[in-house]
This record gives structure tokens, C-alpha cells and sequence, in this order.
């Protein structure tokens, strides 16, 4: 099992101009401040930097705008990533720029999978495909948020319901009820799924052809309706030609698009280039920089607002400022050509699939002809040839099929289910005791995927039994990396003194030993959880103006390699 760390966090918004940069120890940092003074704001930002979004950001957080570079580690490999706007980019141990992604689903998602060894599939809301599951159900059972975890468990993060199910094959996945290698092992099966169904597809449509031609050959000549196939023809010509109209209006608006694009790539370049060489006189570029701009694949005049935006962009800081703006604009403009490109695409393939039926059509005519010439027995042995390959192939598609259901079940046979269950079961009766919660009947949190109805105190201690439950759980076996576990001001429900001593004694004597601990707190309590604490002492200001300067030059960088790759 890999081991992901935490080590430094540096934060920076332009719009307010203040920074911060937070370092945090290896096994356990307490973040110490009253409230309303950025615990929350900090601990939800470690995952915003993964593209994972925790449950209600305050409004006046995201209005800053804050660009996000972290510092980790897996195992003894480090690692950056940075989070710019809609960008995310990934960096090596040597600052050298990796990749960078704009869409969390999509790109960001499969690439952090493969490095924190987390294979979870799950099957989208959306369009029921089969999809890898986002940062956030990575984190999930490491992260308590303070305004939805003391609650309901496994609720820590927004956008949950992107996926359909998704808690009972959370809880399976990170308890090791099923670990990475039954998801692969499902994924292997689901490819030879395809590949078999295309076969059979195939085998259907040449069966039918042998079938038809056995009839034929039993019949002295074909029963061939001319008017009926004129007719098919004519219908078949009719749809062709409007969905090739609908092609070209297609290619109109993708035209229109990349000039777009085009528009803001020039303007990026001027950015840039004015970020490069401050000696430039700004005043004079923005105010000679055309009212009407001339589109370079079309040559139609728009009317361009960028002369204004680049005259507000006075230093340095607001040159980059407007860099991601730009790029983010950039992105969307990319999507819509992705997604428009995507509906080209199909209007193509209808218009494929009707010239092959087209030309199906006319070779049953032909096909008519060299029956009569050639023979009927000649081709009823190529087609039955044929057959004989596709189920070939399907037999060979079958066994692959049953390998890989196989290796799935040696991670769900019943031996192991009960082990891990029971595993679980027994810390989650030991630590209810510990917490001094007795009216939790077991018959309530049995399942592992378990909703934990408790109420008033006891609710956040019957939750911490749970979450820690879980946690040794994971780490006796589950396969994925191990995460830092981050717990946003656990005393909650009023408290009393004697059960919030319990749980910080608790937090303290029963997180694995290994692991690494983020704690927000407001009251200790005087009990040492060990490691180093952080006291934030500004109120309503997490960030400091003070650290701007120094903390902006060092995501820059970041920033101008994320760019320039």
C-alpha cells in the first residue's frame, strides 16, 4: 500500500493580493484557532488542489480566487500540484512541469488513479458508462468536513451524486471488500464483454446472410421486388443528402469556433509577451491594440473587448491574473470545439452507415449476378468459413471472460468477506465502548456501508467510532494509498468536557500509527495529540498581505511552466 504525506501548502490570491504558506508535520499537525478564523478554508483547500471539492466552501472563499500549490508525497517520490484557476497542473520532486489538466472527470481523475494506485470504477449518473472514480472518493473515508461529517458518514464532499450507488461500492473498494485487483480484473472483463458482442453482432448478421442463401439455393431463381428496392434507395438518398446539409452547418460553426480560438490565442500571446518584457510600454499596447479585429480564417470583423481588459492589467500580478482568465476562456472554447467536432463525428457515421447500406443494397444485385455465375455452393463456403472464424474468436473472448471473473472471485469469496467484516464489526463495537456511546445497536452499523443514526452528543462520537473503525480497516486491507487523515473540529453537539477529553484521548491513541493526522480544534483541552500545532490568529484572515510577495514568487513559476506547457 502507498503512503500519499502532506507537506506544504502555499496560497495566493490576487484579487486580494495576500498569500499564506502552511507546512505540516509528518505525523500530527494541530490547526489551532477559534472559529471564523480559516481552519474550515484552510483544510478544504489541501483537496481543492486535487480537484476534489469539499461540502460548502463559504461564497467569500471562492470570490478570492485562490491559486492552490501543494507539496506532497507518495512513498519517497515527491510531487507539486497546482490548482490555477480551472487548471490543474502536476509537477515532479525537481519543479519540472508533468502534465496539466483541465477537466477533473476526464483527465485529472485517471492520471492521479494511476498514481495513488486507485482503481475504483463506477457507473456515471449521467450517461450509465462505466467511469474512474473522482479525487474525491479517494479522500473520502480520510476527510471529515465540519459541516456535513459530524453528521452523516461518507458525505465530506460535494458532487457524490455523479455517480450512481456510489456508497455501498465506496465502502466495499476502501474496506477491501473488493480492492484494486477485482476493479481491473472487472475492467479486463468488461473489454472482452465488448469485443465479444461485437463478435456475436457479426456472427448474427452472417448467420442471417447463410440462412437467406439457403433459401435461395433451394429456389430455382431469386424473388427480387425492383419497385420495393427503388423505393428503399430513394428513402435511403433522401436522408443521406439532409444529413450531409446538417454536416456542412456543422463545419460553419466550427469555423466560427477556431477563429474564436485563434482570437484568444493571439491575445494570449500578447499577454504573455507583455509579462515577459515589463520595459514594454502597456499604455501604448492597450490603446493601439484594434477596435475591430479581422478573423484569420473567415476574414469577418468582431469587435474585441481585449484592449480594454489588457489596459486594466497594469503590473505583473495582473498580467497573470489575466493569463488564467484567458486560458480558462481558452478551455471552454475547447470544449465546445470537442463537443461540436463530437457532433460532426455522428452526423458522419450516420452518413457512413447509410453509404454502406447503400452499397449493400447495390451489391445484392451484384451478389444476384455472381450467384448466377459463379455458383451458389462457392460462396456458402466463404460465408460458412467466416462463421467458423468469428466463433473462433468468440470462444477465445469467452475464456478471457472467464479468467478474469476468476481473479474476481478470489477477492470476493465468502472466507475474506467475513473476515474483513467481522475485522470491521469488532473495532466498530470496541470503540463505540471507548466513546461512551451504549445505545448504538449493532444491528445499526453491522453493514460496512452503514448509515450511523445516533443523536444529539453522542452522534459525533458514534461517527468518530465509524470513521476510525473504517480506518483500520483500510489499512489492514485495503489496496489504495493510504491518506492523511483530516478531521475539521470534531467537538461538536455540545460536548461536555469528560466526552470531549474522550475523544481527543481517543484521536490520539487509536489513529494507525503510521498515518498522518490534520486536526482543526478551537479547545484541546489540554491534552497533546504530539506533533506541532499552528495557530491561526486573525480573525476572518486566513491570508496575510505581508506574504504576498514573497509567497507569489514562488508559484510563479508554476504558474509560467503550466502556461508554457
Amino acid at each position: 500500500m502507498k503512503k500519499l504525506l502532506f507537506h506544504e501548502l502555499l496560497l495566493l490570491s490576487e484579487t486580494e493580493r495576500s498569500a499564506r504558506s502552511v507546512k505540516f508535520f509528518e505525523d500530527v499537525t494541530v490547526i489551532k484557532a477559534e472559529n471564523d478564523y480559516g481552519k474550515s478554508c484552510l483544510l478544504k483547500s489541501l483537496y481543492m488542489a486535487f480537484g476534489a471539492t469539499p461540502y460548502n466552501v463559504h461564497p467569500s472563499w471562492k470570490e478570492l480566487d485562490v491559486t492552490l500549490l501543494l507539496f506532497f508525497s507518495v512513498d519517497d517520490s515527491r510531487y507539486s500540484i497546482l490548482k490555477a484557476g480551472d487548471q490543474y497542473s502536476l509537477f515532479d520532486s525537481e519543479d519540472n512541469h508533468i502534465h496539466s489538466f483541465a477537466n477533473v472527470t476526464r483527465e485529472l481523475g485517471p492520471a492521479l488513479a494511476d498514481l495513488f494506485d486507485f482503481h475504483l470504477q463506477l457507473i456515471n449518473s449521467s450517461n450509465n458508462e462505466t467511469q474512474q472514480a473522482t479525487p474525491a472518493f479517494l479522500f473520502l473515508p480520510y476527510y471529515i468536513d465540519q459541516d456535513r461529517g459530524w453528521i452523516e458518514n461518507w458525505s465530506s464532499f460535494e458532487s457524490l451524486r455523479q455517480f450512481k450507488k456510489s456508497r455501498a461500492e465506496i465502502a466495499a473498494y476502501h474496506s477491501g471488500l473488493k480492492p484494486n485487483e477485482w476493479y481491473l480484473a472487472k475492467a479486463e472483463k468488461q473489454q472482452y464483454e465488448d469485443t465479444r458482442k461485437g463478435l456475436r453482432d457479426e456472427r448474427a448478421v452472417l448467420t442471417r446472410v447463410l440462412d437467406k442463401l439457403e433459401i435461395l439455393m433451394k429456389e430455382a431463381q431469386f424473388d427480387f421486388d425492383i419497385e420495393n428496392y427503388q423505393k428503399e434507395i430513394k428513402l435511403l438518398l433522401s436522408e443521406c443528402n439532409r444529413l450531409k446539409q446538417k454536416e456542412e452547418n456543422i463545419r460553419d460553426e466550427l469555423r466560427q469556433i477556431e477563429s474564436q480560438r485563434a482570437l484568444i490565442r493571439r491575445q494570449i500571446e500578447v499577454t504573455e509577451a507583455a509579462a515577459g518584457e515589463l520595459n514594454l510600454d502597456f499604455k501604448f499596447l492597450a490603446e493601439n491594440f484594434d477596435d475591430e479585429v479581422e478573423c484569420p480564417l473567415c476574414g469577418a470583423e468582431y469587435h474585441n473587448s481585449f484592449g480594454e481588459r489588457f489596459g486594466i492589467a497594469a503590473d505583473e500580478d495582473g498580467l497573470r491574473s489575466l493569463l488564467i482568465d484567458l486560458r480558462d476562456e481558452l478551455t471552454k472554447w475547447d470544449s465546445k470545439l470537442d463537443n461540436t467536432i463530437l457532433s460532426k463525428d455522428k452526423v458522419s457515421d450516420k452518413i457512413m452507415n447509410i453509404s454502406e447500406i447503400l452499397e449493400i443494397k447495390q451489391g445484392e444485385v451484384r451478389l444476384k449476378d455472381i450467384l448466377q455465375s459463379e455458383g451458389k455452393k462457392e460462396v456458402r463456403k466463404v460465408l460458412r468459413e467466416e462463421k467458423d472464424e468469428l466463433n473462433l474468436k468468440i470462444g477465445e473472448a469467452d475464456e478471457k471472460i472467464e479468467d478474469a471473473e476468476l481473479e474476481m472471485k478470489k477477492f470476493t469469496n465468502r472466507k475474506r468477506m467475513k473476515e474483513i467484516r467481522e475485522f470491521y464489526c469488532d473495532r466498530m463495537k470496541h470503540f463505540l465502548q471507548l466513546l461512551n456511546v451504549t445505545a448504538l445497536k449493532e444491528k445499526d452499523f453491522k453493514k460496512i456501508d452503514s448509515k450511523i443514526k445516533e443523536t444529539g452528543s453522542d452522534l459525533p462520537r458514534a461517527l468518530l467510532a465509524y470513521y476510525f473503525a473504517i480506518l483500520k480497516t483500510i489499512e489492514k486491507y485495503s489496496s489504495a494509498a493510504f491518506c492523511p487523515i483530516i478531521l475539521d473540529s470534531p467537538k461538536q453537539q455540545d460536548q461536555d468536557p469528560d466526552n470531549w477529553k474522550i475523544m481527543l484521548e481517543f484521536i490520539r491513541d487509536h489513529r494507525p500509527p503510521s498515518s498522518q493526522l490534520i486536526i482543526g480544534l478551537v479547545d484541546d483541552s489540554d491534552i497533546d495529540l504530539g506533533g506541532g500545532i499552528i495557530t491561526l490568529s486573525d480573525h476572518r484572515q486566513l491570508l496575510q498581505k505581508d506574504s504576498y510577495d514573497q509567497i507569489a514568487k514562488r508559484i510563479r513559476p508554476f504558474i509560467d511552466a503550466s502556461f508554457t506547457n
